[in-house]
Order: C-alpha cells, then structure tokens, then sequence
C-alpha cells in the first residue's frame, strides 16, 4: 500500500485539488447558475479543464514516465559498473 501511495500520491493530491476548484468554481459561480442556469456553469468547468488541468495531467504524465525511463537507465548503468567491478576484484584475488 505504501509503494502504491508512493507511486500515485501526486495522481491522488490532483484529483482532489481537482474536485477542490471544481466545488470553488461552483460556490463563485452561484449568483451566475441562479440567473443563467447551468450551462454557464458547464461552459467555465470545460474551459478551465481545457486550459488548466489538461495541462496539468499531461506535463504530470509525461514528467511520470520520464522519471521511470531515466531511474530504469540509471539502474542499467549501475549494474554495468558493479559487474565490471566485481570482475576486477575476482581478477586481483
């Protein structure tokens, strides 16, 4: 569980920091909801989505996967030098 939260934490925080501005934007929006309805309100959510938070998911995403490819390289490369390593020491003994 903890290598999962580890893992997705930041998935987590912005979901909720999502459903936060979305109940902001609701509670501000209420005098234009009560006077123009709701698509108003629909209208501002799919604007916001647009220019805010798909950008957000998706620099998060590729942000993810770069850190996974670069650790996966780094950890390739670590392996390499200890096997190098070891074939010197086994060579001096």
């Amino acid at each position: 569980m903890t290598r999962h939260l580890r893992r997705w934490g930041a998935v987590y925080i912005l979901v909720l920091l999502f459903a936060g501005s979305w109940a902001g934007q609701a509670v501000a929006m209420q005098a234009t909801i009560a006077e123009e309805g709701w698509s108003e309100f629909w209208a501002a959510s799919f604007e916001n989505w647009q220019s805010e938070w798909l950008q957000l998911v998706f620099q998060a995403v590729l942000l993810l996967g770069a850190k996974h490819w670069l650790f996966r390289v780094e950890a390739e490369d670590l392996e390499r030098i200890e096997a190098k390593l070891d074939q010197l020491l086994d060579g001096e003994r």
